[in-house]
């Protein structure tokens, strides 16, 4: 709040006598703060559904949503959800999501009285790095 007053002091002292077209000023300052707080980056989560002594039923599409509704303010949106089966007592779900920021430190939930962790998926994770590389090849060619 303290910059965009101090953004907002600095234009109208800056420009005496001068008009700018109505909502001009709020309208940049609003594009420069949410910028800031707006930088998403799609990436492919990994959440680990597996069964325990405590735990006798594996997640449903419903648990998945209240518990990525518990985690909105880091995941803001879901593309694509898939369920593999790794083994008979564990599933591993995939999320394609939309995040706040550009990474994602490992989140952790407690949901019926379990504990589930949701963090990048590492088999996506090393393919996203593969490409950055490929374009320096590139550079250093040319």
């Amino acid at each position: 709040h303290v910059r965009f007053l101090d953004i907002e002091g600095a234009r109208q002292v800056g420009r005496p006598g001068q008009e700018a077209p109505p909502g001009a000023d709020s309208s940049e300052s609003e594009t420069e703060i949410g910028a800031e707080e707006a930088i998403t980056t799609e990436k492919f989560l990994l959440l680990i559904d597996q069964l325990s002594v405590d735990q006798k039923r594996h997640l449903t599409i419903k648990d998945i949503g209240i518990i990525l509704e518990r985690l909105s303010s880091k995941i803001l949106d879901v593309e694509r959800l898939d369920r593999e089966s790794e083994s008979e007592d564990c599933y591993n779900w995939t999320i394609k999501a939309t995040i706040r920021g550009d990474v994602l430190r490992e989140l952790g939930v407690i949901y019926n009285g379990n504990y589930y962790a949701i963090s990048e998926h590492p088999g996506y994770k090393e393919e996203s790095e593969d490409p950055p590389d490929d374009h320096e090849d590139e550079d250093d060619r040319i």
